[in-house]
């Protein structure tokens, strides 16, 4: 079996984790989302709990192939991606694993804690996200990645929170379902 996974504060979801979600269904047969406590990269914690995050990950992603997976959630600090590799390989244990990752990610993917770990056990697929930093095409990676150079997504979870009671262009990065939602809970007020 082909499980996909894929991590991240999703605070809130966008068209962007939809797209990506879109783009790799067909490839696998399971695809797991990680919505995350604490990514070890950023400094504050989501706005929106953990409740609400996972409530609009269902209203986004209403699909028999998609689970939302609470484990990086109960982790008592930070969510490292090793420890997350480590439960799916229990669970999934004679399956194939790909994680989905931005090139901004790709490109400190390195400093990761445990990263060697992470390789040795996944597959990755990077989406371009049109990052200052640049990739050397010819570049080889010690670890096995594919990188989808064709697919130039830049939205920010951060500008559209900044921009979703000023009714900007951001706005038009959401689904409308998750607009809705985000209204009748008064997030990010």
């Amino acid at each position: 079996m082909k499980v996909f996974f894929f991590g991240g504060t999703f605070d809130p979801p966008h068209k962007g984790h939809e797209n990506i979600v879109n783009h790799v269904l067909p490839l696998c047969d399971k695809l797991i989302i990680f919505p995350s406590k604490l990514s070890p990269g950023k400094k504050t914690a989501p706005k929106a709990c953990i409740n609400h995050r996972i409530n609009m990950l269902k209203l986004l992603f209403d699909n028999k192939k998609i689970i939302i997976d609470d484990f990086d959630l109960k982790q008592s600090d930070k969510s490292y991606t090793y420890l997350t590799v480590s439960y799916l390989k229990k669970k999934y244990n004679k399956s194939s694993l790909t994680m989905i990752i931005g090139k901004d990610q790709l490109i400190n993917f390195h400093k990761w804690k445990n990263y060697k770990l992470i390789s040795e056990n996944v597959n990755i697929i990077c989406f371009n996200r049109n990052v200052k930093h640049i990739l050397e095409k010819n570049k080889k990676y010690d670890y096995k990645t594919t990188i989808i150079d064709e697919f130039n997504i830049n939205i920010s979870s951060t500008e559209i929170r900044s921009n979703i009671n000023k009714f900007k262009d951001s706005l038009d990065y959401i689904d409308p379902l998750i607009i809705s939602y985000i209204k009748e809970n008064n997030l990010y007020a």
